[in-house]
């Protein structure tokens, strides 16, 4: 595999890798992390798409991936997309999807090919505080051109139901969105020709900042 990651990936946290085991357990229930976080942003992905023009996306952290299968019937959801009668891909123009997620066992397998586009959404907030440098350089570390990044700065509805962290709460990293600019920023300073999108879900609405090299 490439090594993406620069200089070399870290060892997770012991913590990192006890959440891991637990969000494991909590994926085999069937409506929990499903992956449809991003459709709220279907249409602003849309936009960025265009403008920059990406044909290969990787979805960084895509649970269940509901969104992008050919049987996705979430009714719902379809009404926030007009024409929303494909998959999520497809729907965007997409030539190239790849799917990641360490807790569902068929997307566990880090990609070895880096996309136009890489989605991050509903997981930083899920990554121990110090874990988040290494995964967001790895986020980028994946990206030809641009990253977009939604965190929740509220809690979640779940816990967890298994391992030391049972019934604590699944946002274990809550900060506001001046904290998570500051924090992408550090990262972004090794990667300066990308463009990052970085919203955050407050208690009061969603703030977005651009990230970009000057």
């Amino acid at each position: 595999m490439d090594n993406y990651v620069l200089p070399t990936k870290p060892k997770p946290s012991e913590k990192y890798l006890d959440l891991i085991e637990a969000y494991k357990h909590l994926h085999k229930e069937e409506y929990k992390f499903r992956g449809i976080s991003l459709i709220p942003f279907a249409i602003d992905i849309y936009g960025i798409i265009q403008y920059n023009k990406c044909k290969s996306i990787i979805d960084y952290g895509c649970g269940k991936a509901i969104a992008y299968k050919e049987n996705f019937k979430d009714i719902d959801y379809k009404k926030q997309i007009p024409n929303f009668t494909v998959p999520l891909h497809k729907w965007w123009g997409i030539d190239e999807l790849q799917l990641y997620d360490p807790g569902v066992p068929e997307h566990s397998k880090l990609p070895t090919k880096k996309a136009d586009l890489v989605i991050c959404t509903d997981v930083l907030e899920h990554i121990p505080e110090e874990d988040l440098d290494w995964v967001i350089r790895e986020i980028c570390s994946l990206s030809n051109s641009v990253v977009f990044i939604n965190v929740s700065s509220v809690p979640a509805k779940k816990t967890f139901t298994s391992g030391k962290y049972k019934g604590d709460n699944v946002h274990v990293s809550l900060f506001d969105h001046k904290w998570w600019v500051d924090k992408v920023k550090t990262v972004h300073k090794d990667y300066k020709d990308l463009k990052i999108y970085l919203t955050s879900t407050e208690k009061t609405g969603i703030m977005g900042t651009c990230i970009k090299g000057e």
